[in-house]
C-alpha cells in the first residue's frame, strides 16, 4: 500500500482543477477592459520617462530623481505582461467558444496590428541613416524587418534598440497559439517550467555567460510574457473567481506598489543581489500580474480610478505608436550629437506624443479597421 505524503490531498484537488477544461471567467467576458489601455499607459509613460533622463545633464534635478524613481525597464515589462495574459485570453476564449484556434486567421490580425507602423518606422530610419549618414548598418535593419533584433542587441544603434522587445513578442506569438492548440489543457505547465527555467538561468548567466546559447536574448523577457499567459490560463481554469475580495483589497494594492519599486530600486543598486537576482523580476512581476488582475476584477479605487482616466485611456491607445517613434526624438545627448538633430528635454516628448498620435488616426487606424472588419467576418461565420 503506497503510503499518503502530506499535503498530498491539498495537491491534488489542485492538479486536477489545473488540467481541466477551460471556461471563461465571468470577469473576462467583456470584449474591452479600458483598464488595460491604462496599464499601456503607465508602461509607455515609464519608457519615455526613463529615456528622456538620458537626453539631459546627469547633475540636473530630473536625471537624478529618475534615476531613481523611473525605470524603462519596468515599463517594459509591464508591456510583456500585459500582452502576455491578453493574448492567451483572447485565445482561449476562441478555444471555448469555437472548439479550436484558427492560427491563420491569428497571424493576420498581429501581422495589421504591429507590422505598419514598425515598417514605416524602418523606412523613416533607413531615409535619415543615408540623408545624415549616420553609419547604421545593414544588420539592425534586417533585425528590424525580420524580428531578430533582440538576438543583435550589443550591435545596435538607439534608433533600433528599442524594437529588441518587439523582436521577442513576435517570437512569442510565433509559438504560443500552436503551443496552445497542442498541448491546450496542461499548457500552463508549459508556461510555468519556462518561468522557472528562466529565473535559474539569470544566475548561470550572471556568473557564467551562456546568453545566447541557452536562449537568453528570447527567455530574458518572455518569462513576464509566459507569466501574463499563465494568469490567463488560471483564470479560465477558475482559480481566480472564488479569491474576489483578495483582488479588492486596497491594502494589498498598495503592499503589491511597494514589491514593485522595492524590487526595481534595489536591483539598480546592487542590494540584496543574492535574492533578487534569481527572484526579482518573478516577485515583481507577480506583483503587477496581482495588480492587472485587481484593476479588471474590481471596479473601485484608487488605482482603478487613476487607469480609467479619459486622458491616460488616449494615451494607452497610441502607447504602441508611441514606443516605436519615441526613440527618434528621445535620443541621448552623446548619440551622434554633432550629425543628428534634436529636440529639448521636455519638447522631445511633447513632440513624440504629437506624432504618436498623428501615426495612429492618419495611419495605423485603417490598417486596425480592416482588422476589425477581419473580426466581424469571422463572427459571422460561425
Amino acid at each position: 500500500m503506497l503510503m499518503a505524503y502530506p499535503g498530498k490531498e491539498r495537491i491534488n484537488p489542485v492538479l486536477v482543477k489545473l488540467n481541466s477544461s477551460f471556461a471563461i471567467p465571468s470577469f473576462l467576458e467583456k470584449s474591452y477592459f479600458p483598464s488595460l489601455d491604462g496599464w499601456r499607459a503607465l508602461a509607455i509613460i515609464m519608457v519615455i520617462l526613463g529615456h528622456a533622463k538620458l537626453t539631459v545633464p546627469n547633475n540636473t534635478f530630473y536625471y537624478q530623481f529618475f534615476e531613481r524613481f523611473i525605470y524603462a525597464e519596468l515599463g517594459v515589462r509591464i508591456f510583456f505582461i500585459l500582452s502576455g495574459f491578453l493574448i492567451t485570453s483572447l485565445l482561449l476564449k476562441e478555444l471555448v467558444q469555437n472548439g479550436k484556434i484558427v492560427i491563420y486567421n491569428f497571424f493576420i490580425k498581429r501581422a495589421l496590428r504591429i507590422f505598419p507602423v514598425l515598417y514605416l518606422y524602418i523606412i523613416t530610419i533607413y531615409i535619415l541613416n543615408k540623408y545624415f549618414n549616420l553609419g547604421i548598418s545593414n544588420s539592425p535593419i534586417l533585425g528590424m524587418l525580420f524580428y531578430f533584433t533582440n538576438f543583435i542587441m550589443y550591435n545596435n544603434p538607439w534608433l533600433s534598440s528599442h524594437t529588441w522587445s518587439l523582436s521577442l513578442e513576435e517570437q512569442f506569438y510565433l509559438i504560443w497559439p500552436i503551443t496552445i492548440c497542442f498541448i491546450k489543457k496542461r499548457v500552463w505547465l508549459f508556461a510555468s517550467i519556462l518561468i522557472i527555467l528562466t529565473q535559474l538561468l539569470r544566475v548561470l548567466w550572471y556568473k557564467s555567460g551562456f546568453y545566447l546559447e541557452t536562449l537568453g536574448p528570447f527567455l530574458n523577457g518572455a518569462d513576464a510574457i509566459f507569466l501574463g499567459s499563465l494568469l490567463s490560463i488560471i483564470s479560465f481554469k477558475g482559480f481566480i473567481s472564488p479569491l474576489v475580495k483578495y483582488w479588492r483589497n486596497q491594502y494589498f494594492h498598495f503592499l503589491a506598489i511597494f514589491i514593485v519599486f522595492f524590487v526595481y530600486y534595489s536591483l539598480h543598486r546592487g542590494m540584496l543581489g543574492k535574492f533578487l537576482l534569481p527572484f526579482g523580476y518573478v516577485l515583481s512581476d507577480l506583483a503587477i500580474g496581482y495588480l492587472l488582475l485587481a484593476t479588471i476584477i474590481s471596479t473601485k479605487g484608487l488605482i482603478f480610478n487613476m487607469l480609467n482616466n479619459t486622458i491616460i485611456i488616449k494615451l494607452g491607445v497610441v502607447s504602441y505608436s508611441l514606443y516605436i517613434w519615441q526613440q527618434l526624438f528621445i535620443i541621448p545627448l552623446n548619440y551622434n550629437p554633432e550629425i543628428l538633430p534634436r529636440a529639448q528635454f521636455p519638447i522631445n516628448i511633447l513632440m513624440s506624443i504629437f506624432v504618436a498620435f498623428i501615426s495612429y488616426y492618419c495611419f495605423e487606424i485603417h490598417f486596425l479597421n480592416f482588422k476589425k472588419r477581419l473580426t466581424n467576418r469571422a463572427k459571422c461565420q460561425k
